[in-house]
């Protein structure tokens, strides 16, 4: 393959000005593949032919429907086209498909064109320089046309077609290379069955590159497919960059599976999206606005869906107007931020106006976040990464998903979240000053924690990360932690924590019964009562005898042996010096002879010996316990 810049211009033009036969002047192909299209002497689907321009550009042309009645297929066309050929009958002039087709040009952001003002033959030069004089009247309604070359040509005779030719050539002046360093994404116009390969689509390469043998996701829908061959207008390739036309073989997936407006890509953080944040553009040629509810046609890529528009205050926005708006669609849609697609009218069916996308799947309340949309769509790079991370806030975003959630390349946004002064933080970026505003949160969740369980020494670190989430993101909620921590705002009260100078607050009746829960264990030896009995005793609650048992705990003068059975530690220190002493000969004692040294029943005797095995005091063998050091 070689390292020519891929190119791909676009017919448009009203029915019967003479597309097809102007493709087939430039290229000697002829793009009516279907029996239809030549029987009724028009194109219904779309065409595709190799344009040889320039030894340096890979060129090619998609001849799209020019019938209002094939719309739909010229929008699945107008798909990543780089250059509008503009097709103009010299015997009629621009007429209603020619105006629309420019509209929808603008719309998608083709700003590069060439006219053809085709059928040269059929005029004289008097009709001749006024079919030109109202074409470029068209083209002056836009400043950026006034520069696009108006050729006439004769596909008939073949005047003019080197003319053209040359006007093509220099379109492409200037334009640079698709990003092969980014997500590839191929919205499929054509799929069908071929015996002996299986499963072919085509499409024009939007971004990013694909290679033999690489696996994609096909969206909607879930399923992936393997790529078992590749071609660009029939030369078989080992990969295929951006901007070209490409035919992709693919294993694994049924030509149905993976039919028009469905998606191929090669990233799995691409999902579809059900609701779109968007600014909209109301065309000036029609005289309805765009109202809220108003069920829309929303044609992306290659797919139309149906969508109900919601609009900012629900205020209706006028012809030649914009505003902000969310497309809440009935189908899902596979899109990235900063695409464009074109909105029709339900019924009757008409081009209306266009969308920028602003973000996927934007909340319920998304009115306060359009600053950030803005950012987004007109901003710098580095300003669309710190808006964006400004409005996640605590929950940070995504390193991953960010190139599809801002529309940029993943080197371009790693190097503005560096300008934006972003950190990231376990695969996400935050604000340079999000972890003392994290470590804010945790401050005021423990003390929030602390009133709450005012008997408590401290708060447990799950307790913690529960009361922030899911508003704060776990991993940066874990950094705030740490640095609580080495900064000494936070302290650890074994596996809990505390803030500093924190104390449990114990009402006088509730002090009384945790010196009175000592005093009754304490006395008790080896053999306590169970917690149950405990707090029948001294009528407590179970909550409140949890608590008071923590506290002895954590002040170092009971133990659980189990978690029904707490005793002093003085008892248990005296219990192991006793052991010890027993065991200091080396010779194994069995569960009998601690029974008749200690005077205790199994219920205490098993959890007491079981709780000396696990504090490392003794050791059991198939003969009895030893000392834990012993062989």
């Amino acid at each position: 393959m070689s390292d020519r810049r891929g190119i791909v211009f676009g017919t448009a033009g009203h029915v019967d000005h003479g597309k097809t036969a102007l493709v087939h002047a430039l290229t000697g192909i002829e793009t009516d593949r279907w029996l239809e299209e030549r029987r009724r002497g028009l194109t219904i689907d779309l065409g595709f032919a190799r344009l040889e321009l320039d030894p340096e550009i890979e060129t090619g042309i998609v001849d799209v429907p020019g019938h209002e009645d094939f719309l739909k297929n010229m929008l699945a066309g107008a798909t990543g086209i780089d250059v509008l050929l503009l097709v103009v009958a010299a015997d009629e002039g621009p007429m209603p498909q020619t105006r629309e087709h420019l509209a929808i040009a603008e719309l998608l952001d083709v700003r590069r064109g060439v006219v053809a003002l085709t059928k040269r033959d059929r005029v004289d030069e008097e009709w001749l320089e006024l079919a030109e004089e109202t074409t470029r009247e068209l083209l002056a309604e836009d400043p950026a046309r006034t520069s696009w070359d108006v050729v006439p040509v004769s596909a008939l005779t073949g005047e003019g077609i080197e003319d053209l030719r040359r006007a093509l050539c220099a379109s492409v002046s200037g334009l640079g290379r698709h990003a092969e360093d980014d997500l590839f994404r191929l919205p499929v116009d054509r799929s069908f069955s071929i015996r002996g390969t299986g499963t072919v689509v085509t499409g024009t390469v939007w971004s990013g590159s694909v290679g033999v043998g690489d696996t994609l996701g096909v969206v909607p829908g879930g399923t992936s497919a393997r790529v078992r061959g590749l071609q660009v207008h029939e030369d078989p390739r080992r990969r295929v960059t951006a901007g070209r036309r490409c035919a992709v073989a693919l294993v694994g997936v049924s030509s149905s599976a993976v039919a028009r407006g469905s998606v191929l890509v090669d990233n799995p953080e691409w999902n579809p999206s059900e609701r779109l944040g968007v600014r909209l553009r109301a065309l000036g040629a029609r005289d309805r606005p765009l109202e809220h509810g108003q069920r829309l046609r929303v044609y992306l890529g290659t797919r139309e869906v149906m969508a109900r528009l919601h609009t900012a205050d629900r205020a209706p926005i006028a012809p030649g107007q914009g505003g902000w708006a969310v497309l809440a669609l009935e189908s899902p849609l596979l899109a990235r931020a900063r695409d464009r697609a074109i909105l029709r009218f339900y019924s009757p069916v008409a081009t209306i106006g266009g969308a920028r996308v602003a973000e996927l799947d934007p909340p319920p309340d998304w009115a306060p976040r359009t600053a950030a949309w803005r950012s987004v769509l007109d901003g710098t790079p580095a300003e669309a990464v710190e808006s964006t991370v400004a409005l996640e806030g605590s929950l940070g975003l995504p390193v991953d998903t960010a190139p599809i959630r801002l529309g940029r390349r993943a080197a371009t946004l790693e190097r503005a979240a560096t300008e934006a002064d972003c950190r990231p933080i376990g695969g996400r970026w935050f604000a340079s000053g999000a972890t003392s505003e994290a470590m804010r949160a945790v401050e005021r969740a423990v003390a929030r924690l602390h009133e709450a369980d005012r008997r408590a020494a401290g708060v447990s670190k799950e307790a913690v990360r529960s009361a922030l989430a899911p508003a704060c993101d776990s991993e940066l909620a874990e950094t705030a932690l740490r640095q609580l921590l080495a900064d000494g705002r936070l302290v650890e009260k074994g596996p809990r924590l505390a803030l500093p100078g924190h104390t449990p607050r114990l009402t006088e009746a509730e002090q009384a019964a945790r010196a009175g829960l000592a005093a009754t264990i304490a006395e008790a030896g080896l053999q306590p009562p169970l917690v149950a009995e405990l707090g029948k005793q001294l009528r407590l609650a179970r909550p409140v005898l949890d608590d008071l048992l923590r506290l002895l705990q954590e002040a170092g003068t009971t133990k659980a042996v189990t978690p029904e059975f707490h005793i002093s530690v003085a008892a248990l220190d005296d219990l192991e010096a006793r052991v010890r002493e027993l065991l200091v000969d080396g010779v194994p004692a069995a569960p009998t002879r601690f029974r008749e040294v200690f005077a205790l029943s199994r219920k205490y005797l098993i959890p007491l010996l079981e709780y000396l095995d696990r504090e490392g005091v003794t050791r059991r063998t198939p003969e009895g316990r030893v000392l834990a050091g012993r062989r």
